[in-house]
């Protein structure tokens, strides 16, 4: 089985190509515009700014080797449930040292909250995350109160000694 990929849309050129940047490959993976069959997403793409839209996708390898779009999905309640906890899993891997975009990686995380698959475990997992706890002010804005007080406990916050430069956004 494929896994379940996402990014942002990176770029459709103006024949329709489209390549988008994987979580598993080092390549682009292509796609094309005829691809995208639900029109209202078509009309928002051909409008699009650069990094406005997010897609999950499977790809599969050509006989040439490069990677295509072999499913698309607009959101990720549209994804067969088979390949969700495998990409819940890679992205607790993106959250503790992958290279994703830690807003991308936020992008999956209210995701996952939206379709009631964020377990305490992996909440407990994604606030522990290196990314995060070195800047914890980027999820700070999308969490709820119980989750800030959990937050603040894994990050010792009672006990800091010198208040770190993401102190006072807690604090408000």
């Amino acid at each position: 089985m494929e896994p379940l990929d996402f990014c942002r849309v990176k770029k459709i050129d103006e024949k329709g190509f489209g390549f988008l940047k994987s979580l598993y490959y080092p390549s682009d993976i292509f796609f094309h515009f005829s691809q995208i069959k639900k029109e209202e997403f078509r009309e928002k793409l051909n409008d699009m700014k650069r990094g406005e839209f997010f897609l999950f996708f499977i790809s599969k390898q050509q006989k040439d080797g490069r990677r295509k779009v072999a499913e698309l999905f607009y959101s990720i309640d549209a994804v067969p449930v088979e390949y969700i906890q495998p990409f819940a899993e890679r992205i607790l891997v993106e959250f503790e040292s992958g290279r994703t975009n830690i807003f991308d990686l936020i992008f999956v995380f209210n995701e996952f909250r939206r379709i009631n698959f964020l377990t305490e475990e992996m909440l407990t997992k994604i606030l522990s995350s290196k990314r995060i706890t070195a800047l914890p002010t980027t999820i700070l804005p999308h969490l709820t109160a119980t989750e800030i007080s959990l937050f603040k406990s894994i990050l010792h916050f009672d006990e800091l000694k010198t208040k770190p430069f993401w102190y006072d956004d807690f604090v408000k």
